[in-house]
Parts: structure tokens; sequence; C-alpha cells
């Protein structure tokens, strides 16, 4: 069959295109070189939507040359705190603290009438006042006077009597005695904040009369005066110090008077004890 095409031309470029190997190999033609795909058996059914390709991390980390625990983030460190100026003082907390008007009182007189006006004494119908010599050796310390016992009869009184005669025997002298009471009205009871208040009197009234020494009566009195940090059952009768002033706590004088007992007891175990007095037996 004659050729109805001549194919010279094509067999020419063709043949120049082998003869210049593969790494010369022209591929910018439409007839490009190509490796042939797999065929794929009919029938085979293909995945709807094939599976992506992983995508590499934009800052991969670096491969770690050698194995190694990992170590523990450190803890963060609290924010330091904020600094005061230089210039910036802070000013203490002022404490407002209230004088009474027997505390600047400058004598015993102005010491009671200031009682008078204090919201302890308000409604006291009397303020029983200290009754004896201006600095007495013994000064009787009692709790509150009894009905229509006032300072100026004390001594005249049954247990008043029975105390002189007591102190006479130790060697004082009527004259040097003094009496006063630690609540100056008729008794009542007193909280804890009252009797605060009442050994302060106590101090400034101490420190006008200035006996030699003082002496409490009752156990009830005696942690009045020294509130309840003491033993009354270990110290009647010992030397004791109330802020300042030489102090000898005893029992109660009103069931002295006519307890035996107690007298004996007095006589022969507290009043030694003290070492204060000048004739003790």
């Amino acid at each position: 069959m004659p050729e109805e095409f001549d194919f010279s031309e094509l067999r020419k470029y063709l043949q120049g295109q082998m003869d210049m190997g593969e790494e010369d190999l022209l591929l910018d033609e439409p007839w490009t070189l190509t490796r042939k795909k797999p065929a794929v058996p009919a029938g085979t059914p293909r995945p709807a939507n094939p599976m992506p390709q992983m995508q590499r991390p934009a800052n991969p980390a670096p491969f770690p040359q050698h194995s190694a625990p990992a170590q523990p983030a450190p803890s963060p460190r609290p924010a330091p705190a904020p600094k005061l100026d230089a210039g910036l003082t802070i000013a203490p907390r002022a404490v407002k603290k209230t004088t009474a008007a027997y505390e600047l009182a400058d004598s015993i007189g102005a010491f009671y009438d200031a009682l008078k006006t204090d919201a302890l004494y308000a409604r006291a119908a009397n303020v029983v006042r200290y009754e004896g010599p201006e600095h007495p050796r013994l000064l009787i310390l009692l709790a509150a006077p009894k009905p229509g016992e006032a300072g100026s009869n004390f001594f005249q009184s049954p247990t008043g009597e029975m105390l002189v005669r007591l102190f006479g025997s130790l060697g004082y002298a009527p004259e040097t005695l003094g009496v006063t009471y630690f609540y100056k009205d008729a008794p009542r009871a007193l909280s804890p904040i009252l009797l605060a208040s009442l050994r302060r009197m106590l101090t400034k009234e101490l420190s006008f009369i200035a006996p030699e020494i003082m002496i409490t009566f009752s156990e009830p009195l005696f942690y009045d005066v020294f509130s309840k940090g003491k033993n009354f059952n270990d110290l009647a009768g010992t030397a004791l110090d109330f802020n300042g002033t030489k102090t000898v706590s005893l029992v109660d004088a009103y069931t002295m008077t006519t307890d035996k007992q107690l007298k004996w007891l007095t006589w022969k175990v507290h009043i030694p004890r003290s070492g204060l007095f000048t004739a003790a037996k």
C-alpha cells in the first residue's frame, strides 16, 4: 500500500531526539514522555475522600541529640510587694484615753468630790469617806459599808472595837488606825470593768492617805483587790504589795467578831506569817 503521507521529516526529528539521549531530551512538546500509570482493575471502588497529607508544623522542634528526663517547669515567682516611697511614713494609730476627774484631784477632799461625779457612783446616795489620821500606821480596808455604818462610827461598832483590841495587842494605838471602803456605798454586784475602776480609785486614794500598812478583810475582797491571779488560802497573812503599798489580807472581820476559831487563826497563823507587825505573837 503506497504511503499517503510523507513521514520522512518526522522520522528525522524523532531520530535526532533519540540520538540526544534522555538527559538532552526536549520536553517542551505535547508528546513529552511520561511513565504509564498502573492499570486499576475494573470494578475496584475508589475512596470518596482520600486521607489528607499530614502538615508539618511551621516551626518544628529540633530533634534531641540525647534523651534526658524532662525537667519540671520552674514555679512562677510571686510578684514583688509594692514599695512605699521613701518620703511616706505610716502614722501610728492614735488611742484615745480619757482621764477621769478623780485622777486629776490634788487633795483627798477634791478626790471624794470628784467621785460623786463619776458614773460608778452616779446613783449612790452617799460616798463614804476615809476616817482616821493623816498618815495612819494601819489602814483597815473593808468591802463596803454595812447599813447604818460609816467611817466616822465604824470603830464604835462591835467589829471596830474588836479590831482596836486586836491591833492594840500588837502595839498600835487606836489613834494610829484608819478605815476606808473599797466600794464606798451600799454593797452591790460589781462587774470586772467596775472592779478595774475601783482599783484605780483605791490607788489614787492611797496616794493621799499614805498608810504604813493596808489590811484587807475577807476572801471576796482579796480577789476584788488583787484579781483572780492569786490564791487567798496560800497568801492570807503574807506580806503583799498593792501598787506600792504594803498589804496584808486577813479573814472577814465581821465573821471574826463572833467566831473564836477565826480569831485564833488570825492571831496564831496569819498575823505572824506576814512579819510586818511590830509585836506579833
